[in-house]
């Protein structure tokens, strides 16, 4: 798995500097307009989910430099509302727990501020780790959704994690550098404060590469060109 590839893929299109600006003012659109019951935002968030599928399909697809066009936005949003789909049933477990442990923690604070800190707290430590096991795990939902083309696909719990459990160091690792690509982005915030609308896109762009890789890696493929230069 070549992970300075999936940061460095993007200089290598000639035309990065607009394809991110593009994304950079799909962000800052969906921003400005929030306050329309914050559909422009999911719209925007959307997008660029999808760009990132888009990124991962073309690496499956062994398209592995260079960035997509912003263009057919209907499929794009669709792949992005997808992923978004996926976060949240895999989220599931987690938020309905959540939600029945809310409500006894509600009412031992008021009887019992003890035990209900204590319930708090390891609430919130499940939470993490949760949160954790998802993070390793979506990479895998998201690339059996591109590769079969199929929402399902990424439903077939058993088989998502078996994948992964088969390749753990693999999805460790992509889980490890995901990290570091959102830092990454969340470090954008630094430039004058709008230096994000450039580097959450990155860090989207980032991700989807990284999320192909793995896949073809825990698949026993390596990422390589779709054509391969004549040797001379």
């Amino acid at each position: 798995m070549d992970v300075g590839k999936s940061f460095s893929f993007v200089f290598e299109d000639d035309q990065w500097i607009t394809k991110i600006l593009l994304a950079a003012a799909i962000l800052l659109l969906g921003i400005l307009f929030s306050w329309l019951l914050l559909i422009p935002l999911i719209l925007a968030f959307a997008l660029l989910s999808g760009y990132g599928v888009e990124i991962t399909r073309r690496v499956l697809h062994g398209q592995i430099s260079g960035l997509p066009e912003w263009d057919n936005w209907g499929q794009l949003i669709a792949d992005g509302i997808k992923v978004i789909v996926i976060g949240i049933v895999y989220a599931l477990p987690m938020i309905i727990l959540s939600i029945c442990m809310g409500i006894p923690i509600g009412i031992l604070s008021e009887n019992a501020e003890a035990l209900s800190t204590l319930f708090s707290v390891l609430l919130s430590l499940v939470s993490i780790l949760y949160a954790i096991a998802m993070s390793i795990v979506l990479p895998a939902a998201v690339a059996f959704y591109v590769a079969h083309d199929d929402l399902g696909a990424a439903f077939r719990f058993g088989e998502v994690f078996a994948f992964v459990r088969d390749s753990l160091s693999t999805y460790l690792i992509t889980f490890l550098m995901s990290w570091v690509a959102q830092f990454i982005g969340q470090l954008g915030s630094i430039i004058c404060g709008v230096g994000w609308l450039v580097t959450v896109p990155y860090a989207y762009m980032v991700t989807g590469h990284l999320y192909g890789q793995a896949y073809l890696e825990g698949q026993g493929k390596i990422a390589q060109p779709a054509v391969e230069e004549e040797i001379a």
